[in-house]
């Protein structure tokens, strides 16, 4: 069985190989999933994310939730966790130390993770039960940690990936939080 690095690294080729056209159509069939889900039409605060390095593209998404009258909050590294900013066309961003783009706002505009009400989480590794593997630095599972008290069900956490990403079985580690769906271009896996 391959370490959770050596999975991060073989995903994350198999996702930098897809060309543009494979992104776009998994893209396309992601959001009409997404779309059609009772925990994206309900939500009013969606977190989001823009892909990067093969990242199955939230775009679409994005630009629904903004005509349809939805908030959309991308995350702000804060040190060793995430919060989120708003986001919309137009909005002056900001790179990150990790060369990541983010809403450059002021942190009275900020919203914790609890004031979320819908979270598409980036993923590279996850299995059919939803379990996850990120880019290792642990920013969502510590920003979720919360989650994982028996009577906080907010917010909906679903993580978006191409189904490539999916493996078999991963053996959670004791910090991580898991996901209530995970949402591919072929499918969707929930509890």
């Amino acid at each position: 069985m391959l370490s959770h690095d050596e999975l991060r690294q073989r995903n994350r080729k198999l996702r930098a190989a897809l060309d543009e056209k494979q992104l776009a159509t998994a893209a396309d069939r992601l959001s009409r999933r997404l779309l059609a889900l009772d925990e994206y039409r309900q939500a009013k605060r969606i977190a989001a994310y823009f892909a990067v390095n093969g990242e199955i593209d939230l775009s679409p998404v994005i630009d629904h939730a903004l005509a349809n009258g939805k908030r959309v909050f991308l995350p702000n590294l804060d040190r060793r966790a995430l919060r989120f900013s708003p986001y919309f066309h137009g909005q002056k961003m900001r790179v990150n130390k990790f060369r990541l783009p983010e809403p450059d706002v002021g942190d009275d505009e900020m919203l914790a993770p609890a004031e979320l009400d819908l979270v598409l989480a980036p993923l590279v590794v996850f299995d059919a039960e939803r379990n996850r593997i990120g880019m290792g630095g642990g920013y969502y599972d510590r920003s979720f940690e919360f989650r994982k008290q028996a009577d906080i069900s907010k917010p909906t956490l679903i993580g978006v990936a191409h189904e490539i990403q999916k493996v078999d079985k991963l053996v959670p580690q004791a910090w991580d939080v898991r996901l209530d769906m995970v949402l591919t271009d072929e499918a969707q896996y929930a509890g």
